[in-house]
């Protein structure tokens, strides 16, 4: 128990021991209190009005008529406790544990039902159970003539099968587009997920999000007239369109800056350039540059930074996760680096330096995904959970008459 497994055990067993009472125990408690409360006043009252009655001849003496006097007194106590009330309460959990196991929501212990009666919130396991844990983009944008016209299409498909549809977008508009190549490019390369085909279905290992990225890209290469699908390889465009490229170096994830980038040379040029990706709101505002449809790199003001949030906030309204694709090309101290080994050390050895290399992005587009439901779930579940929202009601009237119950009784 001294070790730090120990201790997390430790640490377990006093949470559970915490564990609050339900809202009806409570009331039940308060309730109790309050009528031995009452109860005791009212008896030492009936007493002390008697105290003249003490010395009546028929009780035989002072003290036989303060005994007797006492006994009516514990005798009004014991007849003012509701000893129905424990039934009542019982019987009408039973019967709410009845109503739900009606509409299939099974009740393991009676007090959940009350707590039920109590709920204003229910919180649902999401991922695998009401979705089916298999991220997909479902729109995304570029930015087209201008930072005030974007491109946006939406994405078909429900897994990692990189088989879908993709709005507005035509054969050949990859190659007519050099920020189609360039958005493609940087969310291959800055990407440490796989997805293989494995008994027909196609899973990933690594990251859902990454995994969702790299089935996109696959899905716009069949829009790329000069690259022919090979059935034999998979996501065969994603090796096709990040060929060019040579890997350097990884900067990963961190909480602080909310990005991740990877350092890559250009084989044909032998310049270096940053693939990132983020939260919107984090590259987006450190931005200066966005990437035209012409490959032209344009100055983005602050008021059309602030249009651009605006839409991301409608994706993120809408219950998807948002992520910005940008690229930056000075690539400052690490723009020498020519091989994996040469990459100093020293400068990518904290973490807290990355944002620094990540500083003023050219912005190319904005990602939505989500983690899509299952159509047989998400349907029941969303029947069952407002049933149970419907017995609230009816809980709540019970209880308060479980209540009018026990103040008859007092």
């Amino acid at each position: 128990m001294n070790t730090e497994l120990g201790i997390i055990q430790k640490e377990i067993v006093g949470a559970k021991a915490e564990e609050q009472e339900t809202p009806l125990r409570q009331k039940l408690d308060q309730f109790g209190e309050l009528l031995a409360k009452v109860i005791g006043i009212i008896c030492v009252v009936i007493w002390l009005v008697n105290i003249r009655k003490f010395n009546d001849p028929a009780h035989g003496g002072f003290i036989a008529g303060s005994l007797y006097y006492f006994k009516v007194a514990v005798a009004l106590a014991v007849a003012a406790i509701p000893e129905g009330l424990p039934a009542v309460i019982t019987t009408c959990l039973a019967l709410g544990t009845r109503k739900m196991a009606k509409e299939r929501a099974i009740i393991r212990k009676l007090p959940s039902v009350e707590t039920l009666g109590c709920t204003t919130v229910i919180c649902s396991d999401k991922t695998g159970t009401l979705t089916t844990n298999e991220m997909v983009v479902r729109e995304f944008f570029l930015f087209d003539t201008s930072p005030t016209e974007l491109f946006q299409s939406e994405v078909s498909g429900v897994s990692y099968d990189p088989t879908g549809a993709i709005s507005d977008l035509e054969k050949g508009d990859v190659n007519k587009f050099p920020n189609f190549k360039l958005f493609c490019q940087s969310m291959s390369l800055n990407n440490q997920a796989k997805v293989t085909l494995k008994g027909g279905k196609f899973v990933s290992s690594g990251l859902p999000t990454e995994a969702a990225l790299k089935v996109l890209v696959e899905k716009i290469g069949q829009y790329d007239q000069t690259y022919q699908r090979s059935q034999q390889v998979e996501l065969g465009y994603n090796q096709y369109i990040t060929k060019e490229y040579q890997t350097l170096a990884m900067l990963e994830f961190t909480r602080t800056r909310q990005a991740m980038s990877v350092l890559c040379k250009n084989k044909s040029t032998q310049n270096n350039v940053m693939f990132i990706k983020g939260a919107p709101e984090i590259l987006i505002s450190r931005a200066k540059e966005c990437l035209l449809s012409s490959g032209e790199r344009v100055p983005i003001s602050e008021g059309q930074k602030s249009t651009i949030l605006e839409k991301v906030n409608f994706f993120a309204q809408k219950g998807y996760r948002v992520l910005a694709i940008a690229v930056k090309y000075d690539c400052g101290p690490l723009a020498e680096c020519d091989r994996p080994e040469n990459v100093p050390k020293e400068l990518l050895r904290d973490p807290y330096n990355y944002a620094n290399f990540e500083d003023e992005p050219v912005i190319i587009g904005v990602v939505a995904l989500q983690d899509p439901p299952r159509p047989d779930v998400f349907c029941s579940n969303y029947f069952c959970i407002s049933k149970l929202f419907s017995l609230y009601f009816r809980l709540q009237v019970r209880l308060r008459n479980v209540e009018r119950l026990g103040s008859m009784y007092s």
